[in-house]
């Protein structure tokens, strides 16, 4: 009857906002729609092109080191990966902690050598990499630089906060936080741009044809129908398609961000920061009160402060439970997740690719426990009232 029930109310999908082409910014050669004190924005492809252009700038700045290394953490997409092998950067894996995203510091600290350039921090679903101990562990190291990944973030800083970063990745598409179905940028801190390399032979040109920009608009047309349930159904409960499924994919080149795409970012950033927090909030108040000890809300027992969040992460008692728990809500219709499922290590095409300078027992652990549920506009007072159900 569950499954008979989601079918006629159809699936929510596990992360997606409207994107609206309405408003759009004219006129060619326009800067992009934010500024970040400190720091000059690249606009680029995709937020995979802004890790990969971050570690080129990173690799001619120490042309020096024969083989040089960038540190990743052992839980998280494989666009990390695909990144640092196309700016030609060995990527070494360093175990997270048990019970958060974030490096375990010891094997971080213990990881770092004479060939390391940078060390990834990823912001996890909105929940931050604590910056402050990773920059302090990194103080007998000044030439290692600090890339953070916020991909799956848009930065809202409250008064008297700052980006940490010497680079920063932004991303913009399907599914994240500001969406325009592509698009990325790359924040350089400015006192570095004097010493960065020119993107002069690396950024290629972006179609900015007419044509280009009505098939981004179609696309976009029909992102917008398939987020409802009702459509979004037709390919969450098809087989052959495989919605979800994690793998390594090589990145080819790099390009500047379309012009339709940047024309579109001013009024989706906006409606981005309008948005309400009463999902979240609704979430936090039902795993607290309504969960007992089987769940933990990871943002709210983060090691530093949560912002706005992508989707709303909880990590389960261990694999069993999670895996029961998972079925029953996507039976529902419900619109949860397990994430990446495995280590970075495992995930298919990826282990050739990397080194590893610790075990992979704390991403494990993570990945066989982590659960994510919706918070987008999507999510009704009717789906909120049956997770709550679900949950106790």
């Amino acid at each position: 009857m569950a499954t008979f029930g989601a079918l006629t109310q159809g699936d929510l999908p596990p992360v997606g906002n409207p994107i609206s082409l309405l408003n759009r910014s004219v006129g060619p050669g326009f800067d992009a729609p934010f500024h970040f004190p400190g720091y000059r924005a690249v606009m680029v492809g995709s937020g995979t092109m802004a890790l990969a252009l971050a570690m080129i700038m990173i690799k001619a700045r120490c042309s020096h080191i024969d083989r040089p290394e960038v540190i990743l953490p052992g839980y998280g997409c494989p666009d990390l990966v695909s990144a640092a092998v196309y700016a030609g950067l060995q990527p070494v894996l360093v175990d997270i902690e048990e019970n958060y995203h974030g490096y375990n510091l010891t094997c971080l600290a213990n990881a770092v050598s004479e060939s390391t350039v940078a060390v990834i921090a990823v912001n996890f679903l909105g929940i931050p990499e604590r910056l402050s101990d990773i920059r302090q562990l990194l103080e007998p190291f000044p030439s290692v630089y600090l890339i953070e990944d916020n991909a799956q973030w848009f930065p809202e800083l409250r008064d008297g906060e700052s980006l940490s970063g010497d680079y920063i990745c932004l991303s913009f598409g399907r599914g994240k936080p500001v969406s325009l179905l592509g698009g990325g940028a790359l924040l350089v801190r400015e006192s570095l741009i004097a010493k960065c390399l020119t993107t002069n032979g690396v950024l290629h040109d972006a179609n900015q044809s007419v044509a280009a920009g009505a098939v981004t608009a179609l696309k976009i047309l029909a992102y917008n129908v398939l987020l409802k349930p009702v459509f979004y159904q037709l390919l969450s409960r098809n087989p052959l398609l495989r919605l979800g499924q994690t793998v390594y994919h090589p990145l080819d080149s790099i390009a500047a961000m379309d012009s339709f795409r940047l024309s579109l970012l001013r009024s989706n950033l906006t409606r981005y920061q309008s948005r309400d927090r009463q999902r979240e909030a609704a979430m936090h108040y039902m795993v607290a009160s309504g969960s007992g000890d089987a769940l933990v809300d990871l943002a709210a027992h983060a090691q530093a402060p949560a912002g706005r969040l992508l989707r709303f992460p909880v990590l389960c008692a261990d694999k069993q439970h999670r895996d029961q728990l998972l079925d029953v809500l996507v039976a529902q219709g419900l619109g949860a997740t397990a994430m990446y499922r495995l280590p970075l290590q495992d995930l298919p095409g990826v282990r050739p690719l990397v080194q590893n300078r610790s075990s992979s027992d704390g991403a494990q652990h993570f990945a066989d426990r982590l659960l994510t549920v919706p918070v987008h506009e999507g999510v009704t007072s009717g789906h909120m009232a049956r997770l709550a159900e679900v949950l106790k």
